[in-house]
């Protein structure tokens, strides 16, 4: 039957099809909502999602090409407290962590001994101490770098700054791999507007989840977005199975790891049982099989 404006009305038989077709996709997305929240869930603290973990969403419009620009300035809101005196934030250089009882303890924990969920959101470029540096390459590809604390996570901007030091500039490390030169970025240059390639920041896993977007972190793990490195606190504080009671040696393999994403690497994979795992490995995910290890160069012992 047609209509008065000349187009065909659906038949009953019809309707009733639209009606289930309609019905089953509503159910469709149903249980892809259920899915995605199970799998949350599923996941927790133990066994994080990996670094860089997209959502299902996020990979089908990577493959269209049609990702979302992130803008981190955008993410941030506040200027960096090295560059505006409006922050409220620390002044740059600033190693202190909070007091509990009349003790300093810089350990990224509350009152009660959990992690620190949600910082201040406003950051402070670290001085690099002298002492972490090895001698600097005269020779590759220049990675100009800074190391940033964000304010109310309780951990000392010196330890920070001297762990990813002393990382960078390891003989074990991406400069022997990759033969590049890192270059640290003083807080001083940084307010001038000096270049700098990488930010290494360290975040409460609130903001690092902010940071990140549009990748998931779910409050769990860390990224490189952007030219900037997130490492989320709660892996920084409580490290990860893979390395035990090791958190120092977490730390390195979470720098190296994400670094190593900044200056250009993918993941890779365990080549087998018992063989050392490559740094761009996942590990926080799991080893599936092979050794720890935290460095792009060098054997374990």
């Amino acid at each position: 039957m047609a209509s008065g404006n000349g187009v065909r009305r659906p038949t009953p038989a019809q309707r009733q099809a639209i009606r289930r077709r309609r019905t089953g996709a509503g159910l469709l997305v149903v249980l892809c909502v259920a899915a995605d929240l199970w799998s949350v869930s599923w996941a927790g603290a133990d066994e994080p999602m990996p670094e860089g973990a997209v959502s299902r969403a996020s990979r089908l419009a990577l493959t269209a090409g049609t990702a979302p620009a992130v803008s981190i300035d955008q993410i941030e809101r506040v200027p960096d407290a090295a560059t505006d005196s409006r922050t409220g934030g620390t002044s740059a250089g600033s190693s202190t962590g909070s007091t509990r009882g009349g003790t300093a303890t810089g350990d990224g924990k509350d009152a009660k001994g959990a992690v620190i969920e949600a910082g201040s959101g406003r950051f402070t470029v670290v001085p690099m101490p002298a002492a972490a540096l090895r001698p600097t390459r005269t020779t590759g590809r220049t990675v100009r770098y800074t190391v940033e604390l964000e304010g109310g996570v309780d951990i000392r901007g010196v330890d920070l700054a001297t762990t990813v030091g002393t990382v960078l500039t390891d003989p074990r490390g991406w400069q022997t791999r990759d033969g590049v030169r890192f270059v640290n970025v003083s807080p001083a240059n940084a307010a001038k507007g000096a270049r700098v390639d990488l930010r290494i920041t360290l975040a409460s896993p609130d903001t690092t989840d902010q940071l990140c977007a549009p990748l998931l972190t779910r409050g769990q793990v860390s990224c490189h977005n952007s030219g900037r490195v997130v490492l989320n606190l709660r892996r920084w504080v409580l490290g990860a199975d893979a390395y035990g009671t090791n958190v120092t040696g977490y730390r390195t393999y979470l720098v190296n790891h994400e670094v190593g994403h900044g200056i250009g690497h993918a993941h890779a994979y365990c080549g087998g049982r018992d063989k050392v795992a490559p740094v761009m490995m996942q590990q926080t995910y799991g080893l599936k099989g092979c050794k720890p290890w935290p460095w792009p160069t060098g054997q374990p012992a």
